[in-house]
């Protein structure tokens, strides 16, 4: 796989995992997002912790999401 299409792939997993919780979100309120960093990825479909915050960071500067708690402090303003 190209640099590209990893990337192209991180990206889609973070994004479906957004739209499946906001599914389950009341309209209005925020989505809740964890990312579990004391967790072994086995799999290759699954982005490593530090590439899905880095994903999510990266989301927020093209303007897609806002994120409420940066660095992941389990509060939000």
């Amino acid at each position: 796989m190209t640099p590209e299409e990893i990337i192209n792939k991180e990206r889609w997993y973070v994004l479906q995992k957004i739209r499946k919780e906001s599914l389950r979100t009341k309209e209005g309120l925020p989505i809740n997002y964890w990312v579990y960093t004391d967790v072994v990825i086995c799999s290759g479909d699954v982005p490593s912790p530090g590439n899905e915050i880095k994903t999510l960071e990266k989301l927020e500067e093209l303007g897609v999401i806002k994120i409420l708690n940066p660095g992941g402090t389990g509060e939000y303003e």
